[in-house]
């Protein structure tokens, strides 16, 4: 792994590392390297996949780099789609990173359906778990990492309450302000994929904080929506957990 730790940090290393912007997706896609890895273990895969599922995650959000120098935007709307940026990016990187024709299709098809509202349907079943597997540590990151404050006071968009309600995801167009953005990020549970992954965000308190703190900005009692989410995860464990065993 040394040495494609070695190939990002050379080509990442061509952008303005004093950007705060740049260096966050630096970190990022570190982060979203070690829980792939972390996913990939859990589900037992051979050494080869484990490796395989790090390097997805560790290039993942290549075109993230291009894409804020030359946008200084990380919004795909406003810009261009990132997912295939990375792909772009990643065929010129490619005769470095491998020569294996299939290994090289998994990593371009998983880092292209990452930031997808769906994953295209024509993937094996090794390509499909590796798909599945960044997204779901990509989304790990995120919701770690960001919807943890909000900068002023919002009324919630009972449009969103219901979608989440009816375990829906929540479309990039129906997203206004920042508390939107952030139903939009607790939605993300409804694609999450691995056993590990809804443990992840069980343990660490993910949804109940991330509704607390719409509460406090919105002065709109959601216990019942929590309550709502936290049974579907729970059932949802135990169903992977069964997939899984």
């Amino acid at each position: 792994m040394e040495d494609m730790i070695k190939i990002f940090t050379e080509y990442v290393k061509t952008f303005d590392l004093k950007e705060p912007a740049i260096m966050n997706k630096f970190h990022h896609s570190f982060r979203v390297m070690e829980f792939a890895r972390d996913i990939a273990i859990s589900l037992d895969l051979d050494a080869e996949d484990i490796m395989l599922a790090s390097i997805i995650g560790l290039f993942h959000d290549i075109g993230r780099f291009e894409q804020w120098t030359k946008y200084k935007t990380f919004e795909d709307s406003d810009s261009i789609d990132h997912g295939d940026l990375s792909v772009e990016i990643l065929e010129s990187l490619m005769p470095k990173i491998t020569d294996n024709e299939y290994l090289k299709n998994i990593i371009i098809s998983s880092v292209k359906n990452h930031n997808k509202f769906k994953i295209e349907d024509k993937l094996d079943g090794r390509g499909m778990i590796m798909a599945k597997l960044v997204r779901d540590a990509d989304k790990l990151d995120i919701m770690t990492e960001q919807g943890n404050i909000l900068k002023r006071n919002h009324e919630v968009n009972e449009k969103l309450v219901n979608c989440l309600k009816n375990h829906e995801m929540i479309n990039n167009e129906d997203v206004k302000n920042e508390m939107d953005s952030l139903f939009r990020l607790i939605g993300f549970i409804f694609d999450l994929n691995f056993k590990y992954s809804i443990s992840y965000i069980l343990d660490n308190d993910i949804v109940k904080n991330k509704i607390n703190l719409i509460e406090i900005y919105s002065g709109t009692e959601l216990k019942d929506l929590e309550k709502n989410l936290i049974t579907y995860l729970k059932e949802e464990y135990h169903v992977r957990q069964e997939i899984q065993s």
